[in-house]
Order: structure tokens, then sequence, then C-alpha cells
């Protein structure tokens, strides 16, 4: 299991608001639940790491 930091839910947060996506927007676009994703926005959790790559791939993509 990866955990997800509060510095990177914040980072998450700052990029979908940038975007302006909605959060099944972008679950839709990384292929995770709704669930997860609040989870991983309010930080602080632990998550697979399958889930924890897909979403650092969509932090780092075109930030």
């Amino acid at each position: 299991m990866q955990n997800i930091t509060k510095d990177q839910a914040k980072a998450i947060r700052r990029k979908r608001a940038d975007v302006q996506s909605t959060k099944s927007m972008v679950c839709r676009k990384i292929g995770i639940s709704e669930k997860t994703f609040n989870k991983i926005e309010n930080g602080e959790c632990l998550v697979k790491p399958t889930v924890y790559a897909k979403v650092m791939e969509w932090l780092a993509k075109d930030y």
C-alpha cells in the first residue's frame, strides 16, 4: 500500500481546481472510484500501488 500525504492531497485538489474538473470527471479520466478519490483528496490515506500510480501520473501530466 502507498500513502497519500497531506501535501500530495493538496496538490491534487489544486490541480483539479486549476483544470476546472469535477471529481467524477477526474475519476473517469484516471479510472478510479469517487469513493477512493474522496479519500485521496482528504489526504493521509493508504491506496493500492496501482491507484497511487494512476493518481500521480494524472497529477504530473501537463502540470
